[in-house]
């Protein structure tokens, strides 16, 4: 073989480490952008409704437009409310954990602390211990393919409860997630018919993400019978 080819077991080998490369600088890049809207539209949205309180305290004293204003200033404050609450989730939901000096369970656990607060939803999480360290990229990944899966169970499965399984072997970290909703006929994910539907880019997420993590995703499903998720990634540190 000429020296200055590769294999296409070594360039598929470069794919994937540039891939899980690209797991940690998109986490610093949502880390920035959760920021930016942090420190700029949060804190404007807040300015706003400061002064459309100091408007209403004004409107008080002048009881001639009070009525009609008065209507005015409460839809838009109303408005205003309701858009940063929105905000705050999505700060919330999306705001990175330290994966750099955390475990793996501690970021785990501190995921479905928030995913509690935000929903009203109970998560039960189970975990052997110790769990092996586990290298940044396929930390993140386990941490993301987690979050979609139990926004999936908020949003679709028609219950408030999951039951979370973390295990390992002497290679492998495995992630398994549970319901006991309303279930669904799951897409292929795999092989020449694998979903690239719109309506299925949280699913079509999970699985680039275990595939970049050099794992796997499996989804087992059907209407009625709840819905199990189950990832394996190597522990590769």
């Amino acid at each position: 073989m000429n020296s200055s080819q590769s294999s296409p077991s070594a360039g598929s080998s470069s794919t994937q480490l540039a891939g899980r490369r690209l797991l940690a600088v998109e986490e610093e890049e949502l880390r920035h952008i959760v920021l930016d809207i942090h420190d700029g539209l949060v804190q404007n949205v807040f300015a706003a409704l400061s002064q459309l309180a100091l408007c209403r305290t004004q409107l008080a004293h002048h009881s001639a437009a009070q009525a009609e204003l008065g209507e005015h200033l409460e839809r838009v404050a109303g408005l205003l409310e309701a858009s940063l609450a929105e905000l705050r989730v999505f700060v919330g939901a999306f705001r990175p954990p330290d994966f750099v000096h955390r475990d793996l369970l501690a970021v785990l656990e501190g995921l479905v602390a928030q995913h509690e607060a935000l929903t009203g939803s109970a998560v039960e999480l189970s975990a052997d211990q110790p769990l092996p360290p586990v290298s940044l990229p396929n930390k993140i990944a386990l941490y993301r393919i987690l979050q979609e899966a139990l926004a999936n169970v908020d949003r679709h499965a028609g219950v408030k409860m999951a039951r979370v399984r973390l295990w390992a072997d002497e290679s492998r970290i495995f992630l398994e997630v549970l319901d006991d909703g309303q279930g669904f006929q799951p897409p292929p994910l795999s092989g020449p018919s694998a979903t690239e539907r719109e309506e299925h880019i949280g699913l079509r997420g999970m699985r680039e993400r275990a595939a970049l993590a050099g794992g796997q995703l499996c989804i087992e499903s059907a209407p009625g019978h709840g819905t199990r998720v189950n990832v394996e990634v190597p522990r590769d540190v």
